[in-house]
Order: structure tokens, then C-alpha cells, then sequence
């Protein structure tokens, strides 16, 4: 971490002040060893340029595993000229209604960054990005973005994170919350930390939709049932073969006069297929769907709900789904980005 960014940390314990201790530096000023502590004396490290506030994934191991395994499949800089080309950009315009340049210079958090491939576009966009994240994906959005002086990554919990409230001018968490036991609570601590006026957006899983499949409740619960045996390896077999076999299969099969009605019955209740155009994407999904430990589904009208709960004003409904919404800090007079 650079230092710049302490004045935005402190105790997600006590919300105190933190001061630096550093014990390495890197050849650009950032921190790379070294430990924040608060006035009474809680001591967090920082390890690898990362300040850490936690000591485990609990349950977010399997995005720790994920995004490590594919650092940088769903990166604009990797997808040039192919399928897939734009495709990240366009679902963080879309979820959060800000086009080209309104973000410019201004402060943004991203809770749960993954390995970092929103936190890429809000940097191309001139934003500085701020990404926090409890699993050990952080490892992998540090290498994606390091030597950017204009970011940040911590490893935290999203219920207590390490930000002073107030500081950030706007914040996003997308495909998140959903994996979290408490998504409303995860909503409001990220409120807490925008200005106000400040621009919120959230984006979670649509009930009846692909998440809601039988087909994908069943290999999550199976997954879950051999995981302490075999790890990720069955996940991970199976995202592999639904991803370069079964997809292409049942889509030429879908082609067969009579058969689209009978495959697409197999798909939402035995087959877990995504019909992406990218066998990358399609692996890295379909394990994405089929491991976490918490997987829920919502409705507009509950995300809505969140957003009233977390004190904010004006939301939409973004284009991007039903279950995607932006919204305004209030108290304060509406921000420009969603006038």
C-alpha cells in the first residue's frame, strides 16, 4: 500500500486511527512489510503491500481458490479481439449507470474486488480504486494492479471494513453480497464509507434465474458433500467438461428439430451449462456457480429495500438486471454521476 491511502483506513474494530510502522519499502514508495496500529494498540500487518484485517476466508475460500486460478480471464487487456472483448466494461457501466469519464479523480471502493478486473476499469476510467476483499483473492488483484500508485487493496471483512466513514466519493459491489450471510448489512457498511451524496450501486442474483436452476443447487450441494475429501478438483473437472464438451454438445444438439425443448429441461435441472461464447468465461462461471457456500437469490423489490435501509435516495433500477440497483447517499445534494 501506499501511505497516502492511511488517511482513508483506521480499526474496523474500534474506528480509531491508525499509524504506520513500515519495515520494507518497494522501489516506488509503497509498503510492502509493516503494521498499522490503532491508538489502544490493535495491530494489523501488512504483508505482500496488502494490509491485512483478518486472519481467514471463512466463507469465501472458494473465490480465494477461483480468482487465483483465473487472475485475469475477465480482463479487457486480455479479451482484445475476442469474444468476450469489452464485455467487463460494459457490465460496470451498466450496473452502475456511469459512462466515459465521470469518474475521473475521484475516490472509489469496490466491496469485494476479486481479483480486480473492476477496480482495472475504474483505473482506466481516471478513477482511484480502492478494492476490499476478505478471501485470498487479494493476492491476485495486488499482482493484476501492482506499481499503480492509484490503488489500494485490503484483505477485510465487508461487514467491519477498515474505512473511515465518509471518505469515498462513490462504491460499487457487484455479483457480491449474494455470498455473504448478511447482503443488506453488507449494503449498509458500504454506505457508510461514501460522502454524502455520494453514488452507491449493487448488483446480486436474480431469483428464478440461472443461480436459482435446480441443476445448479444440486452440484453446489454435491460440491459441498466432497469438498473435505477432494477439494476443489471435482469443481474443477466438472467446470472444465460443461465448459469445452457439454456446451458445445447440447448447443448443436439444441439445433436438432424437436430436441430445444427436451436439452433445455436436462440444463436447468441435471446440467449446469453456460451458453458464453468464451470456453475461458464458461470454465471460470460455472465453477464460480457451483462452489460457494452461500449462494442466495433476491428479488428488485428487496434490493430496494436495502438501499432505504442504508439511508439512500433516488434509486433506479439499472439495465443490467432487475436485481441491480444504484442509489444516493442522502443528506446531501444529489450526485452528478446519476443526474
Amino acid at each position: 500500500m501506499h501511505p497516502r491511502f492511511l488517511s482513508l483506513l483506521c480499526c474496523p474494530a474500534t474506528h480509531e486511527s491508525l499509524s504506520l510502522e513500515a519495515s520494507e519499502m518497494g522501489a516506488n514508495g509503497t509498503v510492502m512489510t509493516g503494521v498499522l496500529i490503532s491508538t489502544s494498540g490493535r495491530r494489523y500487518p501488512i504483508v505482500r503491500g496488502i494490509p491485512r484485517f483478518v486472519g481467514a476466508e471463512y466463507y469465501t475460500s472458494s473465490f480465494g481458490y477461483e480468482w487465483n486460478r483465473w487472475p485475469r480471464v475477465q480482463f479487457e487487456v486480455e479479451n482484445v479481439g475476442r469474444t468476450m472483448a469489452g464485455h467487463t466494461t460494459r457490465m460496470w457501466e451498466a450496473a452502475t449507470l456511469i459512462g466515459q469519464g465521470k469518474i475521473e479523480g475521484q475516490t472509489i471502493v469496490e466491496f469485494g474486488c476479486g481479483s480486480g478486473r473492476f477496480l482495472d476499469v475504474v483505473r482506466r476510467k481516471g478513477g482511484i480504486a480502492v478494492g476490499i476483499d476478505l478471501s485470498q483473492a487479494v493476492e491476485a488483484a495486488h499482482r493484476n494492479l501492482v506499481g499503480d500508485l492509484n490503488v489500494l487493496i485490503v484483505q477485510g471483512d465487508l461487514f467491519s471494513p477498515p474505512f473511515r466513514e465518509g471518505v469515498f466519493d462513490g462504491g460499487y459491489t457487484i455479483g457480491v453480497l449474494h455470498h455473504t450471510p448478511d447482503p443488506a448489512k453488507g449494503l449498509e457498511a458500504l454506505v457508510q464509507t461514501l460522502r454524502v451524496g455520494g453514488w452507491a450501486a449493487c448488483t446480486v442474483y436474480p431469483r428464478g434465474e440461472f443461480y436459482d436452476y435446480p441443476s445448479v443447487t444440486r452440484l453446489r450441494e454435491l460440491h459441498q458433500h466432497l469438498k473435505p475429501l477432494f477439494g476443489y478438483r471435482p469443481a474443477l473437472a466438472y467446470a472444465y467438461l460443461s465448459a469445452y464438451v457439454l456446451t458445445p454438445v447440447l448447443g448443436k444438439g439444441k439445433r436438432i428439430p424437436g430436441m430445444a425443448r427436451l436439452l433445455d429441461g436436462l440444463e436447468k435441472n441435471w446440467l449446469v451449462i453456460l451458453a458464453l461464447p468464451d470456453a475461458r468465461w464458461r470454465a471460470l462461471d460455472i465453477f464460480d456457480a457451483i462452489t460457494p457456500s452461500i449462494a442466495t437469490t433476491h428479488s428488485g423489490e428487496e434490493v430496494m429495500a436495502w438501499f432505504e435501509q442504508a439511508g439512500c435516495a433516488g434509486m433506479l433500477t439499472t439495465p443490467w438486471c432487475n436485481t441491480s440497483v444504484v442509489g444516493i447517499k442522502s443528506g446531501g445534494v444529489k450526485a452528478s454521476t446519476h443526474d
